[in-house]
């Protein structure tokens, strides 16, 4: 069972190594990373170095979504034959080409001005799971912190396939759009739109992979921590109980030997929350991007698929319903579940973080009151930096709205909404 138990880790780690890999390489030819050796899930963990090659690459593919994007909307505009067929598909397909082009120029400018900062924050995180490893005192607790969970896995997996996934609505236009086989530039323009989906996607995934990076580590700093407390209560009452001078001399040294682990755990925690604010800092403009480009791009298939089937517009012109375009809902879908994991995740993120002063309060009710002076004043500093950080601690997006489960919600609320509104005006205009 051993053995079986370990060649399934080492299988997770060389798919979740691969995974990793091809994002970062994905990255770096979307201009999105500028980072050599990039960092795997296992106990070799090397700092990231910044690429002089790989900085000019990004600004060069910059300079090049900057030039290109008007050409590229100029010729879906004069040549989608769909888009053509009514005024309102027209007015929206070209919101949605417009948003995805300024969402992509947001995304590039935003990764190729902050590369150094990323790299910056990428070997702090390094640095935060070496110190962690030092901490954790049990090999049972080392074992776990060098793996990532099968939650976390299924996420990387999940987010992998979505990308891929994301890419069935353009092969659906190439293939049956009859413009895409007799127009060069308009097959390239419609590449040039899937490229700047692309940059999107995989800015998220970066961001993700930051999250799962850090809700790892802050969850086994809780194991820690409530491992810490258990044997400071322990020795409390070991120290009750009678006994001879030179072991009672023991146990006082361990409790200042476990008030001084809690402090580095203390600091470490604290970086590991610095390290929370700071991701979400760098990215903030992306995701903001994506929540809005997300959200308008499910309105405009939804729409799509509406008026492809009722519209008497299309039924009086065609006289029966379009086919169903399965393409385009496993697009919709995958757009939906990248979505859903950034903001679940995020969420997961905070919860984790609560998770800590729930630990620390339990522990230190646990603990009878005349414990040591040094672990009974780190508990007090401890527990004051949680309350503290736990009041100021959220994670938004430019300010505007926290990324949490209700944003999920209302953004479904939104999607809802606004697909109705289309839906009322095409029975105005399409009479």
């Amino acid at each position: 069972m051993l053995r079986l138990h370990s060649a399934h880790l080492l299988l997770q780690h060389l798919l979740t190594s691969g995974t990793l890999r091809a994002l970062h390489l994905l990255s770096q030819l979307l201009g999105l990373m500028a980072a050599t050796r990039p960092p795997s899930m296992t106990d070799g963990l090397e700092r990231l170095q910044c690429s002089s090659y790989w900085r000019l690459y990004g600004h060069l593919v910059l300079l090049f979504v900057l030039c290109y994007s008007p050409y590229a909307f100029y010729i879906v505009y004069t040549r989608m034959d769909f888009l053509r067929q009514n005024r309102l598909l027209l007015i929206v397909g070209c919101h949605r080409y417009a948003l995805l082009l300024c969402a992509a120029l947001v995304t590039l400018y935003s990764h190729t001005t902050r590369q150094l900062r990323i790299i910056a924050w990428v070997n702090k995180l390094i640095w935060c799971r070496h110190q962690l490893l030092g901490l954790l005192h049990t090999t049972r607790l080392q074992e776990s912190a060098r793996v990532l969970h099968t939650r976390d896995h299924l996420t990387v997996y999940a987010l992998a396939l979505s990308i891929v996934c994301s890419c069935s609505y353009t092969m659906f236009i190439l293939q049956n759009d009859p413009m895409a086989h007799r127009s060069p530039m308009y097959f390239c323009s419609v590449l040039f739109f899937y490229g700047c989906q692309l940059s999107l996607q995989v800015c998220l995934s970066v961001y993700l992979l930051g999250l799962l990076m850090i809700s790892h580590l802050t969850h086994h700093s809780n194991l820690l921590l409530a491992q810490i407390l258990d044997d400071a209560v322990n020795i409390q009452y070991a120290l009750l109980a009678r006994c001879l001078p030179s072991r009672r001399r023991l146990h006082e040294a361990q409790q200042h030997w476990l008030a001084l682990e809690l402090w580095r755990l203390w600091r470490l925690h604290g970086q590991l929350m610095q390290l929370s604010r700071r991701l979400c800092s760098l990215h903030s403009i992306q995701l903001l991007a994506f929540v809005v480009f997300a959200s308008t791009e499910l309105v405009m298939h939804l729409f799509f698929s509406y008026f492809v089937t009722f519209s008497r517009w299309w039924l009086r012109k065609f006289g029966k319903p379009a086919p169903w375009n399965p393409q385009g809902s496993i697009f919709t879908v995958s757009l939906f579940v990248q979505l859903t994991l950034v903001v679940v995740q995020t969420h997961r993120l905070q919860q984790v973080f609560k998770t800590t002063r729930r630990t620390l309060r339990e522990g230190a009710l646990a603990l009878p009151a005349d414990c040591s002076k040094a672990l009974r004043q780190t508990l007090h500093l401890y527990g004051l930096h949680l309350q503290l950080n736990e009041r100021i601690f959220n994670l938004t997006a430019c300010g505007l709205f926290e990324l949490n489960n209700g944003l999920l919600f209302g953004i479904v609320q939104t999607i809802i909404i606004y697909t109705t509104i289309l839906i009322q005006f095409d029975k105005i205009m399409n009479r």
